[in-house]
């Protein structure tokens, strides 16, 4: 089976796929969240095989790296958000501290060796992802450019 750059199979769908209506016009956060995105896709690509070694080590490795592209991703998002006082920052803070505290605990588990379906993991956080970027995010975003149009920023 041939494989893409991302480490895909070639004839695999993408488990969640990035579409402009998930954009916040705004460049870096936007390649950011295709990040995500194509990060939960490699964890779905490894899922498909789990009973084989190298998708299971693939996807311990890819949870690490999501666990860390997260961590990134939000700073860079609060820093945005703190730098244009966003009114709505103390919520959007506990959103992703929230969603941290979920991931670290399904990481745990599964490092541990406790129950974890890879699979539900997944969903999860293409579910949590999409919801926060079309709701939360939109809500700065709209919030960026209002400012810019009001020339205030």
């Amino acid at each position: 089976m041939e494989k893409t750059e991302a480490g895909f199979s070639a004839i695999s769908r993408l488990f969640v796929e990035w579409h402009e209506r998930y954009s916040t016009g705004i460049p870096k956060i936007d390649e950011q969240h295709k990040e995500l995105l194509r990060l939960t896709n490699e964890l779905y690509e490894s899922c498909l095989n789990d009973d084989d070694d190298e998708a299971r080590s693939r996807f311990k490795s890819t949870i690490g790296a999501l666990v860390n592209y997260v961590s990134e991703h939000f700073g860079a998002e609060e820093r945005l958000l703190q730098r244009i006082r966003y009114p709505g920052y103390a919520g959007h803070k506990r959103e992703h501290d929230s969603f941290v505290k979920k991931i670290l605990e399904q990481v745990k588990d599964f490092s541990e060796g406790k129950s974890f379906v890879a699979n539900n993991f997944v969903r999860y956080l293409k579910d949590w992802i999409l919801g926060h970027i079309a709701m939360s995010d939109k809500q700065y975003s709209e919030y960026i450019f209002r400012l810019k149009k009001e020339g205030k920023l």
